[in-house]
């Protein structure tokens, strides 16, 4: 991480409880647990909620966290809950599967059937910046895959472009102090997140995210 002046701030120097709070009116109860990530080498609190029938399901079969985009990219090109021949995979790829043992496909004759999903949802991803132009750009990284908001230490000078650019890219912004008795503020809210198709990208990030937690 960077020294405060530079840019970036350690996660753990910026986000106590109160901030967390503050989060917590962003991110409601949807996504209770937080953990940390890192993604292009910013790191960030990110919020989550597990899918405890997928988390229940891997534990019970010893299927962990696949954290092979190969893996992933093959898993999405088999319909959820569709037979598909196996013959359509290449040989490869049958060793790809057999490696992940029975968690992931299960083999029924000459046909496959997937059975994995993502185990856990990303709520918001925050990210501490002594910039806000530097937090803006190292929240953008989290674009794909959850909500956004950068945490600042105190309310900068240039507020009018602050809001005006975090709006506009759709990223929040929360400062931890300076804001009256009630600590931590929203000063933008973020937006919403709209997933319209798991990617092979975001299902990377979820089984990442998900590494951490176990």
């Amino acid at each position: 991480m960077m020294r405060e002046g530079g840019g970036m701030i350690s996660a753990t120097g910026l986000f106590p409880q109160t901030v967390c709070a503050a989060a917590g009116r962003l991110n409601g109860k949807a996504f209770p647990h937080w953990t940390p990530v890192t993604v292009g080498r910013v790191r960030a609190l990110v919020s989550y909620r597990l899918n405890d029938r997928e988390h229940e399901r891997r534990a019970e079969v010893g299927l962990g966290a696949m954290t092979s985009p190969d893996v992933l990219r093959l898993l999405i090109a088999l319909p959820l809950g569709e037979r598909v021949w196996s013959g359509v995979l290449t040989s490869a790829d049958r060793r790809r599967l057999r490696r992940l043992g029975d968690g992931s496909v299960v083999s029924e004759g000459p046909e496959l059937l997937r059975l994995a999903v993502p185990a856990v949802e990303a709520g918001i991803a925050l990210v501490a910046a002594g910039s806000w132009r530097q937090g803006l750009e190292a929240a953008g990284r989290f674009t794909p895959f959850c909500v956004r908001a950068i945490v600042l230490r105190r309310k900068p000078r240039d507020m009018e472009a602050l809001r005006l650019e975090a709006d506009f890219y759709g990223i929040g912004v929360i400062v931890a102090d300076g804001f009256g008795q009630d600590g931590p503020s929203v000063l933008v809210p973020p937006a919403p997140f709209v997933r319209e198709r798991v990617s092979v990208g975001g299902w990377l990030f979820l089984e990442q995210l998900y590494a951490t937690i176990l």
